[in-house]
């Protein structure tokens, strides 16, 4: 069957399910956007993950008693489709006035199983399924970024005498000089915006750039770019990919990680991390036995 995101629950009002309902999963395949920027499907210039965080969900044992925990979802950035947000966004919900077991402890095994295997089921890749009760380790992501916003980097004259008319992707702003040193650059910022491919509502996120190149880069002009998002309206694994593939083209790394950490809506969060090797991929957000501590915007 042809790929018709009009026939996915996006953007379209529905009642909370009562029952657990595994028909209420949608799936997206990811080849359209990526054939439009130039990544081939079946030799990926990255390896990654998206990861999920869902803040609401709950489930009763066999005597109605209200189980809440949170849920992170992990799943490899080579499978051939991501699950479509509100669609799993329903399919939790229909847990919430189901039972699932005598014990809270038997309820919360079958819940994950469950989970893992419809996701697994419907987009035909394993899918690690974590739930965590308010005892459960908690770990801030990415520590080496702590003071490594892009902002500060660039002087504040520099940034002044920037005209930002750029709102649509614009890979043309980038700047940088070939030398013959390799440098680092390691940098986060709450610049990126982007809108829902479907209901153009905002995206809120915080990325994280880490790369070696040969390239000395105008930090001001990467500001440009990614305000330049500003209006895209993409689905934030796009977006990753996008920025990924534009840095690769055109800053030639020796090596390159770019991750997302999105504002969540609607209880969920989704955090897309793609590197040139794996041993760049946060070990906090990609490990699933730990829940992953909140940025500012989420």
């Amino acid at each position: 069957m042809d790929f018709n995101i009009k026939d996915s629950l996006l953007g379209k009002q529905a009642s909370t399910p009562e029952k657990y309902d595994a028909s209420l999963l949608f799936r997206i395949p990811r080849a359209e956007n990526r054939v439009y920027y130039g990544i081939d499907d079946a030799n990926l210039p990255f390896v990654g993950y998206d990861v999920w965080n869902c803040y609401e969900v709950s489930f009763l044992t066999a005597n109605g008693l209200p189980v809440s925990r949170v849920l992170k979802l992990i799943y490899a950035a080579d499978s051939k489709f991501l699950v479509e947000s509100k669609s799993l966004k329903l399919y939790l919900n229909a847990f919430n006035m189901d039972s699932f077991g005598d014990t809270v402890e038997k309820a919360e095994e079958r819940v994950k199983t469950t989970i893992s295997y419809d996701l697994s089921t419907l987009l035909e890749t394993p899918v690690s399924a974590t739930l965590f009760d308010s005892h459960g380790e908690t770990r801030q992501p990415f520590p080496a970024f702590k003071d490594a916003d892009l902002s500060c980097m660039v002087p504040v004259k520099e940034q002044e005498a920037i005209t930002f008319t750029h709102f649509t992707e614009s890979p043309d702003l980038l700047r940088s000089k070939l030398t013959d040193t390799m440098r680092s650059y390691l940098f986060r910022t709450d610049l990126l915006r982007s809108n829902c491919r479907v209901t153009n509502q905002p995206d809120w996120g915080d990325l994280f750039v880490q790369m070696t190149t040969k390239q000395d880069i105008g930090l001001s002009s990467v500001m440009e770019y990614l305000v330049s998002f500003r209006k895209e309206n993409h689905f934030h694994e796009e977006v990753v990919e996008m920025i990924y593939k534009r840095f690769q083209t055109i800053f030639e790394p020796e090596k390159l990680m770019v991750a997302a950490m999105y504002t969540r809506r609607g209880g969920i969060d989704i955090n897309p991390i793609r590197a040139s090797r794996i041993d760049l991929l946060d070990e906090t957000l990609i490990n699933p036995t730990l829940m992953v501590a909140k940025t500012l915007r989420q």
